[in-house]
């Protein structure tokens, strides 16, 4: 069967009446069909083909290089567009008007659900009579590179043009993508080489320098450079080093710094991690910052503080009594080990809960709190404590009444308050209930707790 593409009678009347008007023939849509399944013979008459299975914009028309007067029309289907096996395909123009038809070799178009996962690309190349009556048309929002294109104009020789052998590209200035390219005898470096004469006495080994380092430096006795097992620098001062043996009285000893012959050692190096510092104090104080055994007793591990905010900062975990890893928080728990809980008791370990919690400081021996073991709680309490009560002709407090009215009484009475574990009772001198009021409320309402007037923060340990 042969394949083939022609114009239809519309784009041949199209192309008639571009020539004569001098308007040129804008071409911005592309479809491909099935042919309801079976193969097509393109013909002069279709208005659109045997069965349309997908259209879409034109993804660029262009002429061909050796040919003005062929185009190719480029269509790319996406791979989630499929299905169908592609028989036929037409590019239509800006009024819907077929302007070619071609039929073109069985060809399936998978989806990416049966695996496969590439766009298909559907070029479809026709000869015009005047290269001038189709226009040229890339629409940027549309245009798709394919994989082909890139690789065949996106290279190094396109992106960055040229240079010679042995140049360097350099920024021209700061701005985005000046350069130049350089010659690369255009960068000079000048050393200026150091030396420091002085005069050995007898038995002399140890050689203090005055004006040199041991840093890039060469030894020469008489004129005669020593080896570099022939002399040691001091391992803490870098203005002293050590003979391998004494010369006689008068030898000429120099130090010749940035010599050519000198050995210095790579400063700085990138697989040290700033190990390779010579003064890691001093660095530290020129970069302003401190140390980490420093910083860690700023807030030492264990410490609890409260936080002005419902999320635990950096470095420190919410003290709720969660279970946490002993692996990931080992200094942690080398601390305060399982004194709040064991965990799992392998892999994890309980934080301090101090949810709700008042904190007292730990009696340690002193009898204010007596019996209390390190990091136990305490259950609320009241302490024991009397109320006197007047008779029935005694004066009360300003707009008080009192709980009692027995006018047999003849003397002031005690109210013995004993807040015991269970026990809510209170006794006047051996008879009667008392309720102690919490207002406002209802007589007889007590409060959960006894409380100071407080305001509730986040408590964190540091891990």
């Amino acid at each position: 069967m042969a394949f083939k593409t022609i114009h239809t009678l519309y784009g041949l009347q199209r192309m008639a009446a571009a020539e004569a008007t001098g308007v040129p023939i804008n071409l911005i849509q592309m479809a491909v069909g099935d042919g309801n399944g079976n193969p097509t013979t393109p013909s002069e008459g279709q208005t659109g083909l045997v069965r349309e299975m997908y259209r879409a914009t034109v993804n660029r028309v262009f002429q061909e290089p050796g040919n003005a007067r062929m185009f190719t029309a480029e269509l790319v289907i996406p791979a989630s567009i499929g299905g169908f096996v592609i028989r036929e395909c037409g590019i239509f123009d800006d009024s819907g008007g077929l302007f070619a038809v071609a039929n073109i070799p069985d060809a399936y178009k998978p989806v990416d659900s049966e695996g496969a996962y590439a766009d298909t690309v559907v070029r479809l190349q026709f000869i015009v009579s005047n290269a001038g009556v189709v226009t040229l048309m890339v629409d940027p929002n549309v245009a798709v590179a394919t994989h082909a294109w890139i690789i065949n104009n996106i290279t190094p020789a396109y992106l960055i043009p040229g240079g010679t052998t042995n140049q360097l590209l350099a920024k021209e200035s700061n701005a985005d993508g000046d350069f130049k390219w350089v010659d690369l005898d255009g960068v000079n470096v000048t050393v200026d080489c150091i030396e420091d004469p002085q005069i050995l006495a007898a038995g002399q080994t140890v050689v203090n320098l005055v004006t040199t380092t041991t840093r890039g430096l060469a030894v020469y006795i008489e004129g005669v450079r020593l080896r570099g097992d022939q002399w040691t620098p001091d391992p803490i001062l870098n203005t002293r080093l050590t003979l391998a043996e004494s010369y006689p009285a008068g030898t000429n000893f120099v130090a010749a710094q940035n010599d050519p012959y000198g050995v210095a050692p790579d400063p700085l190096l990138k697989a040290q991690n700033l190990f390779d510092v010579p003064d890691k104090a001093l660095g530290r104080q020129n970069l302003g910052v401190d140390s980490k055994t420093n910083t860690d007793t700023f807030a030492p591990i264990s410490e609890i503080a409260f936080f002005a905010r419902d999320t635990a900062p950096t470095g420190w975990l919410k003290a709720n009594g969660a279970q946490v890893s002993r692996l990931a928080y080992a200094a942690l728990f080398a601390v305060i080990g399982t004194r709040y809980g064991a965990g799992d008791g392998f892999n994890t370990f309980n934080l301090p809960d101090v949810r709700g919690e008042f904190v007292r400081g730990w009696d340690d021996g002193r009898g204010a709190d007596p019996g209390r073991v390190y990091g136990s709680t305490q259950a609320q309490a009241l302490q024991n404590h009397n109320h006197f009560l007047p008779t029935s002709s005694g004066a009360t407090a300003p707009n008080a009444k009192p709980s009692i009215t027995d006018t047999s009484w003849s003397t002031d009475k005690v109210v013995n308050v004993q807040p015991s574990p269970g026990t809510v009772a209170m006794t006047v001198d051996g008879e009667g209930l008392q309720n102690t009021q919490n207002p406002p409320g209802p007589l007889g309402t007590f409060a959960l707790e006894t409380r100071p007037r407080n305001i509730a923060f986040l408590a964190c340990i540091k891990y």
